[in-house]
């Protein structure tokens, strides 16, 4: 007679609770889907995308409320903090359900904070790398492994706000870091294995993500201070405005700009070496100021938004090619083309397009 074999039933895998809550540091809501939680994971990480891309929106766009896009950051970070407790607490309670009955009593050296090395959460040490990185080599008493990756972290975090060829340094740093930690640690799944190695790399293109992002702005985006009032109804010394610098930009006439000037020692500047004023005559057109109006191609032009009228002559002149006439909308106390000529275009930074601070200042321009 054959003999038939039983097979008992697989023991379900446990999670890790302390994975559940590095993969919500990188990415919220992952956390909560790694314990099954999937419903409540996925509220988690469209609404913290919403919530960002609201507030990204209302800080940059001309339409926008700077006040309202840093209010947004609010409940951006509660959500976010909730949901590393809850990614811990989903993982618990999944692992209770499914745990079976002991015979023995828990050992107290489990909860002890001074618990020996071999009873070290290895995700634990990566969450606190990526956090600082030797921060999860203390916990794991690698103490020369952890004082020389703290020491790497502060001098090339310094490095690289300084030259930004060393930006991508701490993110590395920061990546093998959680690796190494991992892996230094006594206890870890067998399974895990493949699993630290995505960690890695997620932890790597976030924190590279998040070095570069600073660097990609200021490449589409430029904020400045008004020194002076000779921009005046328009914009009031004080006032902090945002400049679109897209290369393709091609100034037009009524444009709010903001360039650059090389300038002689005794020549007054308006700040530093940056000006902002009023696009008023672009390339070929005919430019005269007399009797108090200016004459674009011998139109007289309706400006709204001059302080008062002005009272010198200019012109007749054409504004010859690559170049521009910009005047202050204050026309009687600005710094401009009436007296200093032509602007080239290569000298032009941007187009300013809305005061994003003080807050009963803010509005868009143009």
């Amino acid at each position: 007679m054959k003999q038939l074999t039983v097979q008992q039933p697989t023991e379900p895998r446990s999670k890790e609770p302390w994975l559940a809550v590095n993969l919500s540091l990188l990415f919220p809501g992952t956390g909560q889907i790694y314990a099954g939680k999937v419903l409540k994971g996925i509220v988690i990480l469209f609404g913290e995308i919403i919530l960002f891309v609201q507030a990204v929106w209302s800080i940059f766009s001309p339409f926008g409320n700077t006040v309202n896009g840093l209010m947004f950051f609010l409940p951006i970070t509660g959500i976010y903090l909730f949901n590393l407790f809850d990614a811990y607490n989903s993982v618990k309670k999944y692992s209770f359900k499914r745990q079976k009955p002991l015979n023995k009593s828990p050992n107290y050296k489990s909860f002890s904070l001074y618990s020996t090395s071999s009873l070290k959460e290895p995700w634990l040490a990566v969450f606190l790398s990526q956090l600082l990185p030797g921060l999860g080599h203390f916990y794991l008493e690698k103490f020369i492994w952890g004082g020389f990756l703290l020491i790497c972290i502060i001098i090339f975090a310094n490095l690289a706000s300084l030259f930004s060829v060393f930006l991508a340094f701490p993110p590395i740093i920061c990546a093998l870091a959680s690796y190494h930690a991992y892996m230094a640690a006594p206890q870890k799944s067998e399974r895990s294995k493949l699993t630290i190695v995505f960690v890695v790399a997620a932890i790597l293109a976030v924190k590279l993500a998040i070095a570069y992002l600073p660097t990609w702005v200021d490449k589409h985006v430029a904020m400045f201070e008004i020194p002076s009032n000779s921009m005046q109804p328009t914009l009031l010394e004080g006032d902090k405005i945002l400049v679109n610098k897209s290369n393709n930009y091609l100034p037009q006439k009524g444009d709010i700009v903001v360039f650059k000037l090389s300038l002689s020692p005794n020549q007054k500047n308006e700040f530093g070496s940056f000006f902002v004023k009023r696009i008023i005559g672009t390339p070929g057109q005919k430019v005269e100021i007399k009797n108090g109006v200016v004459y674009v191609n011998n139109k007289p032009q309706e400006e709204y938004y001059i302080a008062e009228a002005p009272d010198y002559t200019f012109g007749p002149i054409i504004v010859p090619n690559d170049t521009y006439l910009v005047l202050g909308d204050n026309r009687n106390d600005s710094y401009d083309s009436h007296v200093w000529g032509f602007l080239p275009a290569a000298n032009i930074i941007g187009k300013a397009y809305k005061i994003y601070w003080p807050p009963e200042r803010i509005r868009a321009l143009n």
